[in-house]
């Protein structure tokens, strides 16, 4: 098998006119008294008004949720709601056409979120299952006539347009992290995410073999030494005239932990352990691919360092001494701590290659990040105060949960080894010293560091997110991409 597992997601269509003629209709009614829901859909279930079967959900969006670094997420109601009803139409196996009403039920600069939540929901991850459940169907979202406001069909038209583009990219994201190792190899990741930066126009290379040897990528091969699948770095770029920005995603496609094992509780998870790589892939096509937009000038450069971390004769020791690209220098001390070390590779390479403004990287990186902020919100490290509000705010756009963790000087020495010129994972707060250890590999740039080893990951569908592979990230670097288009020059 060559494609990536998946299967597509419903179409959406926008029309004029309250009634469909078949299928489904969609409505939104108030909450009971005396029963605060604080922004969340309760419930989704079948009904009959009028003869027609009705889906019909309760949803109350308008308590404010402060908390998402200052920003105020009112739409999660509705995304709560439109994953609630595909689920239970794909569950129930129902094919009809569902019908959204807009306005009336839902206000128009809502329905976005509602579309979202619905494509999200609208598929599992259950692809190699011999009768996995069906797609949930086809959406249309009507403007319903005597409004009179012309303005509300370009708002919805919009709305959808934007909610489709973040959901198919967030589908990619989930399917590529949701792969089966044994199927998701190094090679085949790079060569999957490579036929996607190219349709969406970008150049790309892969590094294997004598390349990584020649180019310094010696964590990429210490760290994937100890596998019969041998490491790959992908390398796209699309030139542009605005503002260079680098994103670089940790692409391990297993992670036993080499010989710092980790248990075996949870390790069948480890092939999401690319789920940076996969972000940092789709929201960079989806960038990139829409070439006429007015957010379309950023020259873009995406490194993807790709190795499967095994336990072997010919895995990396604690205690050895690896060289990065440029020189730098590391005292392993955990294999386990693989992540930096491919990323240390991967971050002074695109430096040398792009010469960039702006650089962000996403990975799966500490468990300690878990434990800090839980299985629904990523931790932003950054050097660059502007920058890390952007990603906030991007996220509290897209209802992805960012907060930020610092990076203070008094851990700095933590990352300094007596034998090396860099600690790879010393003792302390585990999330902060693995971005000390990054920010010495980024030479000085604005950067921002995304740990997402929390909500990359799900053990069972809850709300918009999905089972396994959350596709957490891409919406917050679609949004954040955009948003760089505005940033000033250095």
């Amino acid at each position: 098998m060559s494609e990536v597992p998946s299967r597509p997601l419903p179409t959406v269509r926008v029309a004029r006119g309250s009634d469909p003629a078949t299928g489904w209709s969609l409505v939104t009614r108030a909450p009971e008294e005396g029963r605060p829901l604080r922004g969340r859909a309760v419930e989704a279930r079948t009904s009959a008004v009028d003869g027609r079967p009705v889906v019909e959900v309760e949803i109350d969006a308008t308590a404010p949720r402060p908390g998402w670094s200052g920003a105020v997420d009112v739409g999660i109601g509705y995304r709560r709601a439109g994953a609630a009803v595909a689920r239970q139409l794909r569950d129930a196996r129902r094919t009809d056409e569902v019908g959204v009403s807009v306005p009336g039920t839902i206000p128009p600069d809502r329905v976005g979120d509602l579309v979202l939540g619905y494509l999200l929901g609208a598929r599992g991850q259950d692809v190699f299952a011999a009768d996995p459940a069906p797609v949930a169907p086809d959406l249309v979202v009507r403007v319903s006539p005597g409004s009179g406001e012309d303005d509300d069909e370009v708002v919805v038209r919009a709305a959808v347009a934007a909610a489709e583009e973040a959901a198919r990219a967030t589908a990619l994201a989930r399917d590529l992290a949701g792969a089966p190792a044994d199927l998701k190899t190094p090679e085949w990741l790079v060569s999957r995410m490579s036929e996607v930066l190219a349709a969406a126009g970008m150049r790309t290379r892969v590094l294997e073999g004598d390349e990584l040897v020649d180019g310094g990528f010696g964590g990429v091969l210490a760290v994937g030494g100890g596998s019969a699948a041998t490491p790959r770095v992908l390398v796209a770029r699309r030139p542009g005239p605005g503002t260079r920005v680098l994103l670089v995603g940790k692409g391990i496609t297993f992670d036993t932990g080499g010989i710092s094992v980790k248990p075996a509780e949870g390790m069948h998870l480890m092939r999401t352990d690319m789920a940076g790589s996969a972000a940092v892939v789709a929201a960079a096509a989806a960038y990139c691919a829409d070439t006429d937009g007015p957010y379309a000038a950023l020259d873009v450069t995406v490194v993807v360092p790709s190795a499967e971390n095994m336990l072997s004769g010919s895995a990396y020791r604690p205690g050895d001494v690896v060289t990065h690209v440029g020189g730098t220098t590391s005292e392993v001390t955990n294999t386990d701590a693989e992540g930096r070390m491919v990323l240390a590779d991967a971050l002074a390479h695109g430096i040398a290659e792009c010469d960039p403004e702006v650089v962000v990287d996403v990975a799966t990186l500490t468990g300690a990040m878990k434990v800090a902020l839980g299985m629904r919100t990523g931790a932003v490290m950054a050097t660059d105060d502007d920058l890390a509000d952007r990603v906030s705010a991007a996220g509290a756009a897209a209802g992805e949960r960012w907060w930020r963790l610092p990076l203070p000087d008094d851990l700095r020495r933590a990352v300094d080894s007596g034998i090396a010129d860099r600690r790879q994972a010393p003792a302390g707060p585990g999330a902060i010293t693995a971005a000390l250890f990054l920010e010495g590999f980024v030479d000085g740039r604005p950067w921002a560091h995304l740990d997402i080893a929390g909500p990359a990951r799900s053990p069972e569908e809850i709300d918009e997110v999905g089972p396994v592979a959350t596709g957490f990230a891409t919406r917050t670097l679609v949004g954040l991409l955009r948003d760089l288009v505005d940033r000033p020059r250095r």
